[in-house]
């Protein structure tokens, strides 16, 4: 086919008025998008923490039985909890200290509340029992969790609320 001289097709692209209702868009679902990311990521703080103590709770009861000496977790509740593993069983969490073997803090699970304070022993004989634990958590957005801990040590994490996150209920 032969092309007409004289006569321009349209230029491809987009107008300015295009670009800005695209921006305008994007910017809608971006807003939208916000709070429910926010609240995602409370859930998986509380999940992290409520698996981080009861890994810590499993730990210190292997650790008891392997070293042979007994093992301490302290748990303080409040606006600045935190929970410690160590061999002496007055060694608190509040701060660093050379007795602990390890030491969670609030700022590691930002939004996460530790509502329960607890000592926790674990004899070192394979066979000991300890107390009944049930150690609750909660996310600023109100989800709950629970690390309930067996007569023979052993640490599982349930939701209070019913089966939520992937938890059974307690």
């Amino acid at each position: 086919m032969p092309r007409r001289r004289g006569c321009r097709g349209r230029a491809r692209g987009l107008t300015l008025i295009e670009l800005m209702v695209g921006v305008a868009v994007l910017a809608l679902l971006a807003s939208l998008a916000v709070p429910a990311t926010g609240h995602q990521l409370a859930r998986w703080k509380l999940q992290a923490a409520a698996e981080q103590l009861a890994a810590d709770l499993a730990q210190a009861r292997w650790d008891a039985v392997e070293r042979g000496r007994a093992q301490h977790l302290q748990l303080q509740d409040g606006e600045q909890w935190c929970w410690s593993l160590s061999e002496a069983p007055g060694c608190g969490c509040d701060r660093p200290q050379a007795c602990q073997r390890q030491r969670v803090a609030a700022a590691r699970y930002g939004g996460v509340t530790l509502e329960t304070p607890a000592r926790i022993s674990f004899a070192p004989t394979a066979d000991a029992r300890i107390a009944v634990a049930s150690l609750a958590l909660s996310s600023r957005s109100g989800e709950r969790l629970r690390v309930l801990l067996s007569p023979l040590g052993r640490a599982r994490v349930c939701a209070p609320d019913g089966p939520r996150m992937g938890y059974a209920a307690c």
